[in-house]
């Protein structure tokens, strides 16, 4: 994705952050950023929490992009830079209390195993919020001037592909996860974002 794809979506990372915090209350414990890019959506996390960071990308040189970013917006969280796919993460089984993924679920080359991996390194009553949407908290008048940039610029060269809705439930059983849901940003609109949840006791 290129460098102003994320640019032009700066406003919303603190809004997106901020209802990540008010709809899960964790803030505290390790969350892992997937798909971080230039890390600007686990930055605002980390500015409103203790969390402990691990900004992940595949993606060597935008994942250094994350490491400046880190530095210059001088967190005081624990912060790792973790250089890995999707489909094979370097963590423990029930690793983080949360994982966070925005607009690299359709960049994926197995988005299966993806959820899967995410799922797997959730500890047992964590949470995992991924998708691409705007987030619930973007005003009107923003989310006009955005909505759908991105995605048809992304979309015109032919790079991902935007599962949204029925498509991407479909998605999700294929993985075999069970407690699960989709998120829309806004009442009577397809679903662009998925909530994971691991369970304490699974049945």
């Amino acid at each position: 994705m290129s460098k102003s794809a994320y640019n032009h979506l700066l406003p919303v990372y603190p809004l997106i952050a901020q209802q990540i915090v008010d709809d899960y209350q964790i803030t505290a414990g390790k969350c892992v950023d997937i798909g971080t890019g230039p890390g600007y959506l686990g930055i605002e996390l980390a500015k409103i929490t203790l969390l402990e960071m691990y900004f992940l990308d595949s993606d060597a040189e935008t994942l250094q992009k994350a490491r400046e970013n880190v530095r210059v917006n001088g967190l005081g969280n624990v912060v790792h830079f973790t250089h890995a796919d999707v489909a094979s993460l370097p963590f423990d089984d029930n690793f983080a209390e949360l994982v966070i993924s925005r607009g690299s679920l359709w960049f994926w080359s197995d988005q299966i195993k993806g959820l899967q991996e995410i799922y797997r390194i959730l500890k047992p009553g964590g949470t995992a919020f991924v998708g691409g949407g705007l987030g619930r908290y973007t005003p009107p008048t923003m989310r006009r001037r955005l909505q759908g940039r991105g995605r048809k610029r992304l979309e015109k060269e032919g790079e991902g592909s935007f599962l949204k809705g029925a498509a991407l439930e479909k998605l999700v059983r294929k993985t075999g996860i069970m407690c699960y849901r989709l998120i829309a940003d806004e009442e009577g609109e397809p679903e662009h974002w998925i909530e994971i949840k691991k369970l304490y006791q699974e049945e």
